[in-house]
């Protein structure tokens, strides 16, 4: 049967290599299969609803003619993607290959050919690559589709934002979603990727037009089942609307991350429908849709800055009813919702099950005509009207006081002056630049500067000729899509503006990088001392065989507020050209030098101030991303991200694999973060984060596993060490494997991967963090070497979860 093949490939542990499944997960995504299958499988409407409805009218018109946007207008130096075919291209635009955009001309066929161009491998070959990307670019115009946009791995849809696209739907339309953004369903019911193995996507400056389509039909904006390093970004979505409507705007059943900002959706059934592990929102609008975000299930979702109207209920917690909650966790803040019956209808109650589940926070809210604010299962928990909701949480507590249940309203820290926007009470913003009004006379290409990008040649004299060029002139530093291998330490100055076309990865190599003992940066973002603005964006920082010494990101710029990084990632290993591959670093061989890759990640030095990251992920793999069958491989490396500065926005971002911690926070101060999400390394306790290739150094107050709780001493996701005013809205902290092996993670088991995850020591002072999530871990919070927090009193979902932990 079809739901039994579905069933089999819902395989959601973020393991990607050796797919394992977990059976609550693939519950849960197999439910939601069933009861949404009218949009899974969407063969459009009847032609009885065809002929009796008329679409809802929708004002936005792009361009006749495509406004000038320097990045489509820049000089695209193609056939340079280092390890593809001859005359490979990265950018292309779909004119180029026959679409039209007169709104007339039906140019599904066109569009995915220019994603598919080049022996690009499509969902059907459950192949990835980190070889072929591409940025499909759609000129101002309207494109008529009658079936889905095909979206491909490693692949950036692209719109002009002075004069974004319109994809409409034909009345006719079939399949899911105008974009298949993702992983698309196959014949066989399977997906062709596995959702928590598809990574490096983006969908940004569309408009996506169903208006066409009855009202009354199961249609979808886009499919979205994400994995690390993905966004949407600027993007509306039109349905009709009406007591009938049907269609939903994004719908998301599976995955395990994503990033998703400046998103508008009106009308519809749902405007966001959606599950995946943990995720972060921010800057969604919704308006006019019955049920403005349906949850189907999570982990941990984190939500900044909603606007919702004109809808019955603004957000709904209920999937699985109050004896199987199958929401684990959910966070709003500074958000408004207007003219709704209900803000949030939940199934939790101080008796459902599981105890750990349907966790709740919201925290400066504004309602406007809401009545209901929070709607339990057999009665009202919070009252609405038109108010403010500063403070209100439900699901188990720790605090200085002891543990117990939070259910009501709370009085929330107070937050840093430095981490507000001017003139409010909210947390700073701030959307990755484009630059839509910039010329190209105002780019300075890394090719044209003579830098390679060929995954060979020696680039570091070019690029930080460049840099210093296009800084100094304020011009945007562009570098073309590239492997650019460096041998000494790229230095980003104040005033630079750096954008990467597709994930153009500085690549470190050579001698200044390989002693574990002597830590060199590879990208240095402003010297101690520098003052300015810096903005970084699309782009990949990475090495190349054995560079054990290596700190991939140190970031010392006393900023202005709005400097920082947005969809910067690191990647360490599992891909052609990083010589730490299957071949070389197979799980089976024993610690090696040739393997120990990377000191660090992301090293926020206590000079740094005012510190903006968006969609960040620091990734040391845990596969071959270009091996067919993604095997496992065992790639070592030091510390996460090491995190000293103040005045710090971390919004959705991910450390994962580095042996001694993924996040630490020593010495920080007025810190906001979420969604924050980590992984343990799979090869762990062989080595344990005492016995592994990097050593304990006090210099930068690395834990001291010496006294670790009984049990695996792994790497922690995170330690606060001698930090204030930290506050983190939403944590998923995961440890899935015993050296490759995932029966200590198995629900219903003994939550022994680790001993430990989550420290607390010194003078650490302001200390929050909502919706905790926990995976694998027998202790979920450590404070000074005793244990606060058992996963057995906090059974979740699948992960053990809780509302709020306190701390000084």
């Amino acid at each position: 049967m079809r739901w039994a093949f579905l069933a089999s490939s819902i395989l959601l542990a973020h393991v990607s290599a050796e797919q394992f499944a977990i059976p609550e997960v693939e519950k849960v995504v197999s439910s939601a299969l069933r009861t949404y299958s009218e949009y899974v499988h969407y063969a459009g409407p009847t032609e009885a609803v065809a002929a009796s409805e008329s679409p809802a009218a929708v004002s936005h018109a792009a361009a006749d003619t495509d406004p000038s946007y320097w990045l489509a207008d820049v000089t695209h130096q193609q056939g340079l993607s280092p390890h593809a075919a001859s005359g490979y291209v990265v950018f292309r635009n779909v004119k180029d290959y026959g679409a039209v955009g007169d709104g007339v001309t039906d140019d599904t066929a066109a569009i995915n050919k220019a994603i598919s161009d080049g022996n690009r491998n499509g969902p059907a070959s459950g192949v990835t690559t980190s070889t072929t990307p591409a940025i499909v670019y759609f000129p101002a115009g309207t494109y008529l589709i009658s079936t889905s946009i095909i979206d491909y791995y490693f692949t950036q849809l692209i719109g002009n934002p002075n004069s974004p696209a319109i994809i409409k739907a034909t009345s006719g339309f079939t399949g899911l979603g105008l974009i298949d953004g993702v992983d698309q369903y196959q014949s066989s019911g399977n997906q062709g990727w596995t959702s928590t193995n598809v990574f490096l996507r983006q969908i940004r400056n569309l408009v996506l037009d169903l208006t066409a389509i009855p009202a009354s039909s199961a249609a979808t904006g886009i499919h979205w089942p994400t994995a690390q390093a993905t966004s949407i970004q600027n993007v509306a979505i039109h349905m009709s609307s009406g007591s009938n409507a049907q269609g939903q705007g994004i719908f998301v059943e599976n995955g395990s991350a994503g990033f998703l900002t400046d998103v508008t959706i009106t009308g519809g059934l749902y405007g966001l429908n959606v599950g995946n592990q943990q995720y972060t929102m921010r800057n969604v609008t919704i308006s006019g849709a019955i049920t403005g975000i349906s949850q189907i299930w999570n982990w941990g979702w984190t939500y900044i800055g909603l606007e919702i109207s004109s809808c019955t209920t603004a957000i709904s917690m209920t999937a699985g009813g109050t004896s199987a909650v199958a929401v684990g966790s959910v966070q709003v803040i500074d958000s408004s919702i207007s003219n709704c019956n209900t803000f949030i209808d939940t199934v939790w109650s101080t008796s459902s099950s599981p105890a750990g589940a349907g966790n709740l926070i919201i925290e400066n809210v504004q309602l406007t005509n809401v009545p209901t604010a929070v709607q339990g299962p057999s009665s009202v928990y919070l009252a609405g009207g038109t108010t403010t909701i500063s403070g209100f949480g439900q699901g188990h507590q720790y605090t200085p006081t002891g543990p117990g249940t939070l259910q009501g309203t709370f009085a929330p820290a107070a937050r840093p002056n430095g981490l507000l926007a001017s003139g409010s009470s909210s947390y700073y913003t701030k959307s990755k630049p484009q630059y839509a009004s910039l010329s190209t006379s105002n780019v300075v290409s890394m090719r044209s500067s003579g830098a390679k990008g060929d995954g060979t040649t020696d680039d570091t004299a070019a690029i930080q000729s460049a840099l210093n060029s296009a800084a100094s002139a304020g011009k945007v530093a562009f570098f073309d899509f590239g492997l650019y291998v460096v041998t000494d330490t790229i230095y980003i100055p104040p005033g630079s503006k750096v954008v990467g076309e597709t994930y153009a990865t500085i690549q470190a190599s050579g001698s200044k990088f390989t002693n574990i003992d002597s830590p060199h940066p590879v990208v240095q973002v402003g010297k101690s001392g520098d003052t300015g603005t810096i903005e970084w964006s699309d782009m990949i920082v990475s090495t190349q065989g054995a560079t054990a010494g290596a700190v991939l990101i140190e970031y010392n710029l006393d900023g202005d507020l709005g400097s920082g990084l947005w969809d910067v990632h690191t990647r360490i290993g599992g891909y052609t050209g990083s010589n730490l591959q299957v071949a070389q670093c197979p799980t089976s061989a024993a610690v090696s030098a040739s393997c120990e890759a990377a000191y660090m990640s992301l090293h926020i030095t206590s000079s740094a101030k005012n510190v903006y990251f968006e969609n960040n992920w620091f990734w040391t793999a845990d596969h071959d991303v270009d091996d067919p069958s993604n095997t496992q491989i065992s790639i070592y490396t030091g510390r996460g991200a090491l995190i000293e500065g103040s005045n710090i926005i971390l919004y959705g971002t991910a450390v994962e694999h580095h042996s001694l911690y993924q996040y630490q926070f020593s010495g920080a101060s007025n810190v906001v973060a979420g969604f924050i999400q980590t992984e343990t390394p799979y090869y762990q306790p062989s080595p344990d984060a005492k016995s592994g290739p990097y050593a304990y150094n006090s210099s930068i107050n690395d834990p001291n596993y010496s006294t670790c709780l009984s049990g695996n001493c792994d790497a922690v996701g995170l330690r606060v060490s001698n930090s204030n005013s930290i506050h983190i809205y939403g944590a998923g902290l995961y440890s899935f494997f015993n050296k490759y092996s995932t029966t200590c993670s198995n629900s219903g088991g003994s939550e022994n991967c680790q001993s430990e995850i989550f420290r607390v020591d010194g003078s650490t002072t302001g200390l929050r963090v909502y919706t905790l999530n926990t995976v694998g871990v027998t202790n979920m919070i450590t404070v000074n070497s005793s244990s606060e927090a058992l996963y057995s009193d906090n059974i979740s979902v699948y992960p053990d979860g809780l509302a709020l932990f306190t701390y000084n």
